[in-house]
């Protein structure tokens, strides 16, 4: 338990971590990125159900101008990292039970 613990507090005190929080905290604040957030979930949901072609027309030319918006831009960018970093420790326990269960 205490090797996980250390896995987590590197993650946490990772910089690209820190930053992903940071940039949270301040696209939670700008009311203009987040109602662009909310239109981008709530089109998914429309699409995925209606499998409109205006829909999607519309949700890709929404996303396209949050991939230009820095704050997000950056975000996605530093929160990229982080689930590398959460998708390999996965991997590796994932391995290790494999290997404990299955006696390799």
């Amino acid at each position: 338990m205490e090797e996980l613990n250390k896995i987590i507090e590197y993650i946490t005190n990772s910089s690209e971590y820190k930053k992903c929080i940071s940039l949270k905290d301040k696209m939670i604040n700008n009311t203009k990125l987040m109602d662009k957030i909310n239109k981008v979930k709530e089109l998914q949901k429309r699409y995925i159900k209606s499998n409109d072609l205006s829909i999607k027309n519309e949700l890709d030319l929404l996303i396209e101008e949050l991939n230009n918006e820095p704050l997000y831009y950056n975000y996605m960018n530093n929160l990229e990292v982080v689930n590398e970093m959460i998708s390999f420790v996965n991997d590796e326990l994932n391995n290790y039970f494999y290997k404990v269960i299955n006696g390799d």
